[in-house]
């Protein structure tokens, strides 16, 4: 019997003691960050770094399904914005009323993110997204990313971003 807990542990956990033998995993992560990008028809920005991730299989009590921080630069986000049809028009100017202003997005620590990700202070854009998932049921994408402090309502030319999506039917 110990064997085969032993073995299951090995599974999940591999070699290094992160879910899925991917450093970029947080403890409680129930999923691959790729399975996890894929159920939301998402990917992570071009050259992104200092990746880490949680996720769950079924959304916990706040609906969060997927929580992703990340660093990216200026350029990589606007691609990546417009190309996940997060973003359609206007994305040079952030703080046009259309997105939340400040500090924005979730505190990492409630979200049980590891490797010291960064809480997203002012000055930032939260970008909230809500729309279908694949089987029809709603969700939202939030997007938080800091904006630069000499040129409000622009991102900063390296950026820290804090990416959730959550599932709206949640209780």
């Amino acid at each position: 019997m110990a064997a085969v807990a032993g073995t299951a542990a090995w599974g999940v956990f591999g070699r290094g003691d992160h879910p899925f033998d991917d450093a970029r995993a947080c403890e409680a992560s129930e999923l691959p960050l790729r399975q996890a990008l894929d159920d939301a028809r998402l990917t992570l920005p071009a050259g992104a770094t200092d990746v880490h991730y949680i996720t769950h299989t079924r959304a916990r009590s706040d609906g969060v399904r997927l929580a992703v921080s990340f660093h990216s630069t200026r350029g990589a986000m606007h691609a990546y914005l417009r190309g996940a049809g997060l973003v359609t028009e206007g994305l040079d100017n952030l703080d046009d009323g259309r997105f939340d202003l400040g500090d924005v997005g979730r505190d990492p620590a409630t979200l049980h993110l590891c490797g010291g990700a960064p809480h997203i202070a002012a000055p930032a854009a939260l970008i909230e997204k809500r729309r279908a998932r694949v089987d029809g049921t709603p969700e939202t994408v939030d997007v938080a990313v800091q904006l630069n402090a000499s040129a409000y309502g622009s991102i900063r030319p390296s950026t820290d971003v804090l990416l959730t999506v959550r599932d709206d039917t949640a209780p």
